[in-house]
């Protein structure tokens, strides 16, 4: 295949950007002083002029303080080492020899991104330019003048850092041309572009992969564990990756792929990877909503793509909800999709969700715990409700906690009196994960479908590196779902569990070129979870 650049997003890219209305409210807290927030983020920043290059002693010290900065707050490790087996703090000696080896600044960049990418909590990782872009234009949306100059995001000397990573890191990867969706504990093949087909490369449709190279596919996967976020399948206990691709080191790699065809054949092909870049315009675009019904005067759908940052793009989406939940107000059954959701603004789903659909007041209330007295107004740690689900962590390495909850009050109500149900996967997170478990909690709505990938919890903190002015963001705090389990863990685990199966995919697969994905008259036939609603309902 010949070479192509195109233009993609990563989905681990879309997670980053959640969980934003706390953010801004715990970072911007009025009872943190100005000289607080200045030492906590700036008090060893440096004016470097990067174009000269860091030296090793530089970037030894921008690594010790990232290292140690997490040890002291970071509340993850083991958690990590339970579902990983990898014990991040274990190996300084390994990090720091990568870091005393890396011959110029962008070696340094990649190995601090290896090593924040080796945590596996897609909230914790460096800020690439591309994102300090976004999220910059994010904040200046909501944040307040006189809030500014306490922002990261605002301050001179890290702008003029972040436009020279700009200019100097080129963010593109190089991947196989087809990809792998993760179904019932298999890895089926598909296209990389919808376009394509798989027989271009004499792969038959509903392929399973077995080995790259002379990995089996499970340790291939365990192998992507510093280069992207992994997933966790909790019926079968192992690490996963629901949407796969398979990387390369560069455009003239080759790389064995070994396949189970759907007639029990065993095939090998060899590929060369395609290189793919992160685009910011790509970043931007806004997926529509998808509203239908299933069945006349008895079940109405709502998928939601993505809880949208923006005050202006909630209210627009509002009206078409609130327009939607009118006319299907004397329905007995509403499901809302929110599978593939990872995050935003958690007022997008309490704003055009809930208010218009309660019709009394519900609250929703649990706790996150930290290490280290970051978090203002907090209790200690002996004040926890007792008997509940908590990691044995908590007893050791963890000092404090503080409420999360919030009250849901009727606005607008439109009359809806009948059941709901809430459809999840492992691409829910963040702000998105914060619907699913208020859904679950207060049994507002039935959790239907696979667990989903967790990112409770207040706005990751922004952890500045003092000589290469880089962000790397990572959560200081542990929330809890309601039962004491870690959410970061855990999830939200459905009410009924539901996965999608093999023949219903394979079937996608080959009808996909006359399929309208936007229509759910035309997806419910292969939509595993749907069918299953609605045989229970019918």
């Amino acid at each position: 295949m010949s070479k192509k650049n195109i233009k993609i997003v990563l989905a681990v890219i879309m997670v980053i950007g959640a969980a934003f209305f706390l953010s801004y409210m715990l970072f911007y807290n009025p009872s943190y002083s100005y000289s607080e927030v200045y030492n906590k983020y700036y008090k060893n920043l440096k004016d470097i002029n990067l174009d000269k290059g860091l030296t090793a002693e530089q970037k030894l010290e921008d690594f010790e303080y990232l290292y140690n900065t997490l040890q002291k707050n970071y509340p993850f490790f083991e958690m990590g080492k339970r579902k990983t087996g990898f014990d991040w703090l274990s190996h300084k000696e390994e990090f720091e020899k990568k870091i005393r080896e890396t011959k110029n600044n962008v070696e340094f960049y990649n190995e601090i991104k290896r090593m924040v990418t080796l945590l596996q909590v897609a909230h914790a990782r460096l800020v690439s330019p591309e994102l300090f872009e976004r999220f910059q234009k994010a904040f200046n949306e909501v944040v307040k003048s006189e809030e500014k100059q306490l922002n990261p995001l605002s301050n001179p000397i890290i702008i003029k850092d972040y436009e020279y990573w700009k200019q100097t890191i080129k963010e593109t990867t190089y991947i196989l041309p087809i990809a792998f969706s993760y179904i019932e504990g298999k890895y089926v093949a598909i296209p990389y572009n919808k376009n394509e087909s798989l027989k271009e490369y004499g792969i038959p449709e509903g392929s399973i992969l077995l080995k790259v190279n002379e990995l089996q596919t499970d340790e291939y996967v365990k192998s992507l564990m510093d280069k992207t976020f992994l997933n966790y399948d909790f019926k079968r206990n192992k690490i996963v990756k629901y949407k796969l691709y398979v990387f390369a080191d560069t455009l003239g790699d080759t790389i064995k792929l070994s396949f189970l065809s759907p007639k029990g054949e065993e095939i090998e092909k060899t590929l060369k990877p395609i290189e793919v870049r992160i685009n910011q315009s790509v970043l931007d675009n806004k997926m529509p909503l998808v509203k239908g019904i299933l069945v006349k005067d008895k079940v109405a759908y709502l998928k939601i793509p993505e809880m949208k940052m923006s005050q202006n793009d909630i209210e627009e989406d509002g009206k078409e909800i609130y327009s939607f939940f009118k006319e299907i107000k004397d329905y007995p059954y509403l499901i809302i999709d929110i599978r593939g959701n990872g995050g935003g603004n958690i007022a997008y789903w309490i704003e055009n969700i809930v208010e218009p659909l309660v019709y009394k007041k519900i609250t929703y209330r649990t706790y996150t715990v930290v290490k280290n007295y970051d978090i203002k107004y907090t209790k200690t740690l002996d004040k926890l409700p007792k008997g509940k689900n908590y990691p044995p962590e908590l007893k050791d390495d963890f000092g404090y906690f503080a409420e999360i909850s919030y009250t849901v009050t009727p606005k607008n109500y439109v009359g809806f009196k009948g059941k709901i149900y809430l459809l999840t996967d492992a691409g829910v997170y963040s702000a998105a994960e914060g619907f699913a478990s208020f859904a679950k909690a207060t049994k507002w709505a039935t959790v239907v479908g696979t667990p989903t990938s967790g990112g409770l919890g207040f706005n990751p903190d922004p952890l500045i590196l003092p000589n290469s002015g880089l962000i790397v963001r990572y959560p200081n705090n542990m929330a809890l779902n309601p039962d004491g389990t870690a959410n970061e863990e855990v999830g939200t685990q459905p009410d009924i569990y539901v996965e999608e199966s093999y023949e219903d995919f394979v079937n996608y697969l080959k009808d996909r070129e006359n399929v309208n994905e936007n229509n759910i008259l035309d997806m419910v036939k292969y939509d595993t979870v749907l069918k299953r609603i609605l045989s229970f309902l019918l």
